[in-house]
């Protein structure tokens, strides 16, 4: 995520704080996200993934997108009910969990991450 998707990064910084809705993401966010289900769509095809992760068992790659699948939940982004049921697989994983733990416990809210679209609730986990 360091150096792709500048279109997703820019317009929708990392927030694991603060979900909104009504986001109206770019045509640039748009392709974006359509290259990410391809993306992801491929990996499953190619590694003949069983289960919700790209390889199967939950990895790397995995844990790689997980900043994607934050930024999609958390600012309720349009993708296809495949990359869905992907980000929303992301969300009570335990590394996920810890992670935005902390992000909720450690430090200050900073300004510059917060957006002007209404906000709403972050995504309910099940973590049965």
């Amino acid at each position: 995520m360091h150096s792709g998707f500048a279109a997703l990064r820019g317009d929708y910084p990392m927030n694991l704080r603060q979900a909104y809705r009504d986001t109206g993401p770019s045509d640039a966010v748009l392709r974006e996200l359509g290259r990410l289900d391809t993306i992801w769509s491929q990996a499953r095809k190619t590694c003949g993934a069983e289960g919700p992760w790209l390889c199967g068992d939950y990895c790397v790659a995995d844990a790689f997108f997980a900043p994607v699948a934050a930024r999609i939940a958390g600012y309720g982004l349009p993708v296809t009910p495949q990359a869905a049921a992907y980000v929303a697989v992301h969300l009570p994983h335990p590394s996920f969990d810890a992670w935005r733990a902390a992000a909720l416990i450690q430090g200050p809210d900073l300004p510059q991450y917060g957006r002007d679209h209404p906000p709403a609730n972050w995504p309910v986990v099940n973590h049965s």
